[in-house]
């Protein structure tokens, strides 16, 4: 077990949040994940019912359990996060609460010399709050670290297409990622990678696919398409793929190398243009001789229903058959969709 640190809390939709600064200062990051199990009461107080169901989780988890945690990030992955530090502000109570403004367009370098600003105010923001010093070389440590988590996963995310692993594990190793102590989860790590080695071959009775859209929190959603016979074999959630795709590059200047990595990883919907999103997707389909692609947006996550129309249009037009649905925020069995799900299976057309 790893020696216990202090916890930093963060909110992002995207895989915004670069933690490897927060390790540096010797912190523990963790994602706050929500409960969907749990009622939203709490945060519907201060937020409208129409405001994203998930963002609304995300802070009746703060508001529960803020007092434990040494403090609170929120990066702008989209506009319900940038609205909600507002609210979080005025109301969730914590020594530290912190707004990164992240480029809403990766790449260009006018975004590269905004980014480096920002990262560097939240590296002194946390070295006046808790008197610690981040130092070059305690970043480069932290990207080694990182990297080597990133590294496992990619072995583990691989392993789905050749082994029987279930959506449900698959979404397990996701979750420890964002959420364990980086010793223990590296020690996780070495575990899982030993077991699913040991695993079966790929049933022949499931369907390969590649999943995309919003980040989904809560494991009954994979086990809806298990149960439809659809393994998620790729996909681009920062729950998933997004967080462990690409490593972090070994630079002289360790936040230039964080910078890279973001501006690399793949692109979610709330990013300009799209066009590299659905690049990278359409190279993973390519290299992994997958046909199909499911695509979600929890209900109120506008960004990826706006966007699911093009990408449609774009994944049909290079001959990939793609199936979009709204999904509402909860863990009930969701039937209509899950015959959704079956009918499309059946069909070589798409839904």
């Amino acid at each position: 077990m790893s020696d216990v640190k202090q916890i930093l809390a963060y909110f992002d939709s995207s895989h915004d949040f670069p933690e490897e600064i927060a390790i540096a200062a010797g912190l523990d990051p963790v994602k706050i994940l929500g409960d969907v199990h749990m009622p939203n009461d709490p945060a519907d107080q201060y937020a409208q019912n129409f405001t994203c169901p998930q963002a609304r989780s995300f802070m009746t988890d703060a508001l529960a359990n803020s007092g434990s945690w040494a403090g609170i990030v929120l990066a702008h992955g989209c506009d319900a996060t940038h609205r909600f530090y507002d609210i979080w502000k005025m109301h969730v109570e914590t020594p530290f609460l912190y707004f990164i403004d992240v480029p809403m367009n990766y790449g260009t370098a006018s975004a590269a010399k905004f980014f480096r600003a920002e990262l560097n105010r939240f590296a002194r923001a946390l070295e006046a709050q808790f008197g610690v010093e981040i130092t070059n070389e305690a970043l480069k440590q932290a990207i080694e670290t990182s990297n080597g988590i990133k590294r496992k996963l990619q072995q583990l995310g691989a392993m789905r297409a050749t082994k029987d692993i279930p959506n449900h594990d698959y979404f397990d190793v996701c979750m420890k990622a964002v959420t364990l102590p980086r010793d223990d989860l590296d020690a996780a790590l070495d575990e899982t990678i030993a077991a699913w080695s040991d695993r079966p071959e790929f049933p022949a009775d499931k369907k390969k696919v590649f999943l995309t859209g919003s980040d989904i929190t809560y494991v009954e959603w994979f086990d809806l398409l298990e149960e439809a016979n659809m393994r998620v074999v790729r996909d681009d959630l920062s729950i998933g793929e997004r967080y462990f795709a690409t490593t972090i590059p070994d630079k002289d200047d360790p936040i230039d190398a964080i910078i890279d990595y973001y501006f690399n990883i793949p692109r979610p919907a709330t990013k300009n243009p799209p066009d590299p999103r659905w690049d990278y997707i359409l190279a993973a389909l390519k290299a992994s001789g997958i046909d199909t692609i499911v695509s979600q947006n929890v209900k109120f996550c506008e960004v990826y229903a706006y966007d699911s129309v093009q990408m449609q249009k774009a994944m049909k037009k290079a001959g990939y058959r793609f199936i979009h649905l709204e999904r509402e925020f909860s863990p009930a069995k969701d039937a209509q969709t899950l015959n959704r799900l079956e009918a499309f299976m059946e069909t070589k057309g798409e839904a």
